[in-house]
């Protein structure tokens, strides 16, 4: 038997990346970036990895200043040492250029390291591994590198390396460089690693698995779910294995709160008390913030009261009052809720002036039991 292939595939690590919502907290996150891809070599070498594969995006722009350059030279050096190969995929955002990165000496230096330089999917041998990755650089181009695409070597293992979007007719369309089902699905490729789009994601197209890892430490609040890299293993005769394995500190996370179900400013503050956590960065944007107590609500004074206890929170809360009658804007959970769908049952069928009256009694109740100002019911 012959023995399985093993491989790291990560992408969109955007070394050098700014974070300027972060504010203070911006240059810490960015120094996080390089102790997390210091993390993801780690792996490659604890899990005796036969290579790793980068697709698009290692670095946040193509002419990084020359210290990140050492620094992911260092890393992907170590590697080399242990006789473990590296391919990379330039991305959007560190496309080929004359003089960038990719042109480095410290990076030109490296002897298991392979660079892919053509917009048009070429293939690469790695020595000792029977083994052809096939990959393109991004380019300004439109077009599917893997349109009419099928392999000509004997190699064991064909794997594909690629910085693109799937097209979802209806969801995604066209997107600089792209693929469809059905070309990974007649690929003849066993892999397709994938670099782009921000989340952990896969799909088996007729026996092919194509799989986006994410970036592996989280980079925004776009970013779902926890920093990972995959670990995949190819076995004769079988699907593609693939086990996302952990690598990100940190969390981002969007939430959005409705001040009515909520309550007020104290079950706000117990709310956010609870979910403090020194490596979660959190966006809240509270909606119908409406009655007496939000209106002398201080978001920005509760925002700087907990901000210690994240490592970054941004808080935006919607102050108002009722505006509507509408079911959909009062949960049946709440106390208003339940009193505007029994008024509605009430007044089925009535007109004229007791229909009149009936308003004028369900808009007096709403008022009182939103807390709001007069009139605004």
């Amino acid at each position: 038997m012959m023995p399985d292939l093993t491989f790291i595939h990560t992408a969109d690590v955007h070394l050098g990346a700014p974070f300027l919502f972060l504010g203070r907290k911006g240059r810490e996150h960015r120094e996080q970036l390089k102790t997390t891809f210091s993390r993801v070599v780690d792996l490659a070498l604890a899990s005796q990895a036969d290579l790793l594969i980068i697709c698009g995006d290692l670095f946040d722009r193509p002419y990084p200043g020359a210290e990140l350059v050492g620094e992911a030279a260092f890393q992907i050096d170590r590697l080399s040492r242990e006789g473990i190969w590296t391919v990379i995929v330039p991305g959007t955002h560190d496309p080929l250029k004359e003089g960038g990165v990719y042109e480095q000496p410290a990076l030109k230096s490296i002897p298991n390291l392979h660079v892919f330089s053509d917009e048009d999917l070429t293939p690469f041998p790695i020595p000792g591994l029977d083994l052809v990755i096939y990959g393109a650089a991004w380019s300004g181009r439109r077009h599917n590198p893997l349109a009419g695409f099928r392999p000509r070597d004997e190699a064991r293992w064909r794997v594909g390396a690629l910085h693109a979007s799937v097209r979802l007719p209806g969801r995604v369309e066209e997107d600089g460089v792209w693929v469809d089902r059905e070309s990974i699905a007649s690929s003849g490729l066993h892999y397709l690693a994938l670099g782009h789009w921000h989340s952990f994601s896969g799909r088996e197209e007729d026996g092919v698995s194509a799989y986006y890892p994410g970036p592996p430490e989280p980079l925004g609040m776009e970013t779902e779910g926890d920093g990972v890299v995959l670990a995949v293993k190819l076995s004769e005769g079988g699907k593609a294995e693939v086990k996302p394995l952990r690598t990100g500190r940190r969390r981002f996370l969007s939430l959005e709160l409705d001040g009515a179900v909520l309550g007020g400013p104290e079950e706000l503050y117990g709310h956010l008390r609870g979910m403090a956590h020194p490596d979660l960065a959190l966006r809240v944007r509270v909606r119908r913030a409406w009655g007496e107590a939000w209106s002398r609500f201080d978001a920005e004074r509760l925002e700087e009261e907990l901000s210690t206890l994240f490592f970054h929170l941004s808080l935006q809360v919607e102050l108002g009052s009722c505006r509507s009658w509408e079911v959909d804007d009062f949960p049946e959970n709440t106390v208003a809720g339940r009193f505007l769908r029994l008024a509605r049952r009430e007044m089925a069928g009535l007109e004229g002036e007791d229909l009149e009256v009936a308003e004028e009694a369900l808009r007096l109740g709403l008022f009182h039991l939103s807390g709001g100002e007069a009139g605004s019911c």
